[in-house]
């Protein structure tokens, strides 16, 4: 709908979007939380498919969806969110042009580090990278933050 040019075929354009009503079909009749996760987390493909205002559910306290700038992003050109706008400019001024996909980290994936470096015996390496994994691990378990309750 932007009058975009990409060096593609279009039969390359016509499959990925066979492969996306594919994606949509499968999900049609499923109505669990799993499934509106899902779909709030892919939004960036789904354009006006999805109903913005079941989204707002999957909002954290810091104003991102999922923690993520491109779900986030989506989700304010669809649906305006001050929150949202919010926490896209933070993510601007803090890391300029290149934000990351997912910020802040999740604290799931550092402690799956921890445990990865503890298992190849190289922990010993990254002692104070460790600590502070644990130490910001343990300040969120105590001030029971939405990230690390949300997945125990």
């Amino acid at each position: 709908g932007m009058d975009l040019e990409f060096p593609v075929r279009q039969t390359d354009v016509d499959r990925l979007l066979h492969l996306r009503e594919i994606e949509l079909e499968r999900e049609t009749g499923d109505h669990s939380y799993g499934r509106k996760a899902y779909m709030a987390y892919v939004t960036e493909g789904l354009g006006n498919l999805l109903e913005w205002d079941e989204i707002t559910m999957f909002q954290r306290k810091n104003g991102s969806f999922f923690n993520c700038p491109s779900t986030t992003a989506a989700t304010l050109v669809n649906h305006y969110d001050d929150k949202a706008l919010q926490y896209l400019n933070w993510l601007v001024s803090k890391f300029g042009s290149a934000v990351p996909t997912v910020y802040p980290l999740n604290i799931y994936c550092q402690l799956s580090w921890v445990d990865a470096l503890e298992k190849m015996g190289i922990s010993q390496y990254f002692v104070s990278e460790i600590k502070s994994i644990l130490d910001t691990t343990y300040v969120s378990w105590i001030e029971r933050d939405e990230e690390i309750m949300l997945d125990i």
